[in-house]
C-alpha cells in the first residue's frame, strides 16, 4: 500500500514538474477564415508537445483583407470576431474593437495576413499593411511583440472562387504571385516584420504527395488539393499542415515525428504532413517535392 502511494505521489510530482517546464508563448492572428484554418485546430496540441503552452487569440472576420481591418481598427468599430485557445480549449469571446482584442493578453506574438485572393497583388498590401503595423506596435503590451506574415495558399486547381480569375485560374501562377507579394512585404517592413509563416509553401509541397487525393481522419468528407471547397483547407489534413507549419515558424521546433495528430489520421501520412510544412520553414519561397 505505501508503495503505491508513494508511486502515486512520485507521478503527481513529475508531472507538475513537467506542466512548470512548459513555455507560455501568446500568439495573436489578425485575419479571417484563412486563419481560422491555420491556427484554431491542432496547433496547441503540437504546442505542447515542443515544449510550449500556446495561448492563442484569432481576430476574425470572414472575408477581411488588410484594408478591411484597418478601417475597423481606425473607426474602432467592435465587428471582429474574437477566438481564444486557452488549455486546449477554443471559445468565442463574441465581437470586440481590435484595439481590445490587441490589448486583451500580453501578446509575445502578433501576425498579419491579406484576403487570400489579394495575397499575391502586392499594390493591395499598402497602405493598410503599413498603418496596421503601427497600430498594432503602438498598443501592444510586451515592448519585445514580434510581428509576422503569414503566407496564405493557392486555391485548388478546380476552384470556382471568383477571385481565382485574378490569376489565369492557375494554381502555380497564384503560388508563385503570394511567395512574391510576401517576400516584398518583408522587405519593406524589414525592420518591423521578423518572420512570416510559410503556409502557402507548406500546402503547395504536400500538393506534390499522396496526401493530395486522399480523404484522412473522421468529418473529412472531400479533399480537392488539400481544401474542403476549391480554396478554405479542409478540416483534417490541410488544417494540420498548416498547424505543423505555424509550429515550426513561432518556436523553431519541428514537427516531424511529433505524435500529435489528428485523429484517422495514420502516422505515415502524419509524417508527410510534418515534411511538408518543415521543407517550407527550411524553403519558404518554392516548392520542395516530398519523397514518399
Amino acid at each position: 500500500m505505501k508503495r503505491l502511494l508513494w508511486i502515486f505521489v512520485l507521478s503527481l510530482v513529475v508531472g507538475s514538474t513537467v506542466a512548470q517546464e512548459l513555455r507560455t508563448l501568446r500568439v495573436l492572428a489578425i485575419g479571417n477564415s484563412f486563419s481560422e484554418d491555420a491556427v484554431e485546430q491542432y496547433l496547441w496540441e503540437l504546442g505542447r508537445e515542443a515544449g510550449y503552452n500556446l495561448v492563442i487569440g484569432n481576430a476574425y472576420r470572414g472575408g477581411w483583407s488588410l484594408a478591411a481591418h484597418w478601417k475597423d481598427a481606425s473607426t474602432r468599430a467592435a465587428d471582429t470576431e474574437y477566438r481564444k485557445v486557452v488549455n486546449g480549449q477554443r471559445t468565442n469571446m463574441g465581437k470586440r474593437a481590435i484595439r481590445d482584442i490587441v490589448t486583451d493578453e500580453p501578446w509575445d506574438v502578433i501576425t498579419f495576413q491579406q484576403l487570400s485572393q489579394q495575397a499575391g497583388r502586392t499594390g493591395s498590401y499598402e497602405p493598410s499593411l503599413s498603418l496596421m503595423i503601427g497600430y498594432v506596435k503602438a498598443l501592444a503590451r510586451v515592448d519585445s511583440v514580434r510581428l509576422g506574415f503569414h503566407q496564405t495558399w493557392a486555391y485548388a486547381q478546380d476552384s470556382d472562387h471568383r477571385g481565382f480569375a485574378l490569376y489565369d485560374r492557375n494554381q502555380f501562377r497564384m503560388y508563385a504571385s503570394i511567395v512574391a507579394a510576401v517576400e516584398d512585404a518583408m522587405q519593406e517592413h524589414r525592420d518591423d516584420l521578423s518572420f512570416y509563416i510559410p503556409t502557402g509553401t507548406a500546402i503547395q509541397n504536400a500538393r506534390t504527395t499522396s496526401l493530395v487525393a486522399q480523404a484522412i481522419g473522421e468529418g473529412e468528407p472531400v479533399n480537392r488539393e488539400l481544401t474542403r471547397d476549391g480554396y478554405h483547407l479542409n478540416y483534417v489534413v490541410g488544417r494540420y499542415i498548416a498547424a505543423c507549419t505555424w509550429l515550426e515558424a513561432l518556436t523553431g521546433v519541428s514537427p516531424v515525428g511529433m505524435k500529435a495528430r489528428p485523429k484517422g489520421m495514420s502516422p505515415n501520412q502524419a509524417y508527410f504532413a510534418q515534411q511538408a510544412a518543415h521543407a517550407a520553414i527550411l524553403v519558404p519561397v518554392a516548392v520542395t517535392p516530398i519523397e514518399e
